[in-house]
């Protein structure tokens, strides 16, 4: 069994990039997206053990690509872990309600509990 790997949508360079950093010193194998056409292109070729989603994307929303994945039958098994700063409860239900396995509220968590997070629900992979 090799590395497990993460896909990361995240259209804020700088967390991206510093999250992308703390997966990676996790040993995990990591790809990112800026944006959900990216994340939509990349999904299907790299075939990510978990997705790391943003919501609030520039073209193609976190919606859109959760529902995309999710009614795809070669990727709709990946769990997918919504990462937004929205934060009511309408935006939780309807990632949930499109098979997102977890939401974390961006400002809620530290880097390192994003990371861990990510860790444990590829334990159950």
């Amino acid at each position: 069994m090799g590395e497990k790997k993460v896909l990361l949508v995240e259209d804020d360079k700088f967390l991206r990039e510093t999250l992308a950093k703390k997966l990676l010193g996790a040993g995990l194998l990591v790809e990112a997206a800026f944006d959900g056409k990216n994340a939509l292109e990349i999904v299907s070729k790299f075939m990510p053990d978990v997705i790391l989603l943003d919501l609030l994307l520039p073209d193609t929303d976190g919606y859109q690509v959760l529902a995309e994945i999710k009614k795809n039958p070669n990727l709709n098994k990946i769990p997918v872990i919504v990462l937004s700063n929205l934060d009511k409860p309408d935006d939780m239900m309807k990632a949930k309600g499109l098979g997102a396995i977890d939401f974390m509220v961006k400002s809620n968590f530290t880097l390192n509990e994003i990371v861990n997070r990510a860790k444990s629900t590829l334990g159950k992979v």
